[in-house]
């Protein structure tokens, strides 16, 4: 029987491994250290602008969520005119969500959705659903 003169080493230091035939580490501190950087480097990093596209979200929500001044009450949706809406201080480009029922396109942030009717106005409901986890 011939023994195999290639020697396993550590897979972080490069010391020689005695022992069992599958291992990759010569002690717990090399394989923490492997796996520590495994992940620091595998770690995605945020987008530089995060925080303001978090902040902007926040406050389209508390926007929806307070209302639009001259809104009119519709089942559980409201309509308000567009230009109102604007005014507002919400920033259309950020959302949730989005889907389209039938013609309508939706843009949500969390559980409360807007949809432009027409130039004219613009239709505000919450869904409640829309925000389950």
């Amino acid at each position: 029987m011939n023994i195999s003169s290639t020697v396993k080493t550590c897979e972080l230091c490069k010391k020689p491994l005695h022992g069992r035939l599958d291992q990759r580490f010569c002690n717990d501190t090399c394989r923490n250290q492997y796996n520590r950087s495994k992940r620091q480097f595998e770690k995605v990093t945020p987008h530089p602008n995060a925080t303001a596209i978090f902040k902007i979200i926040k406050t389209n929500y508390e926007i929806l969520k307070k209302g639009i001044p001259g809104q009119i009450p519709e089942y559980n949706a409201f309509t308000c005119d567009t230009k109102d809406f604007i005014a507002s201080g919400i920033n259309t480009k950020f959302y949730t969500s989005s889907f389209k029922s039938g013609k309508e396109e939706w843009f949500c942030v969390f559980d409360y959705c807007y949809s432009f009717q027409s130039e004219e106005t613009t239709q505000i409901l919450q869904l409640r659903n829309q925000a389950d986890l």
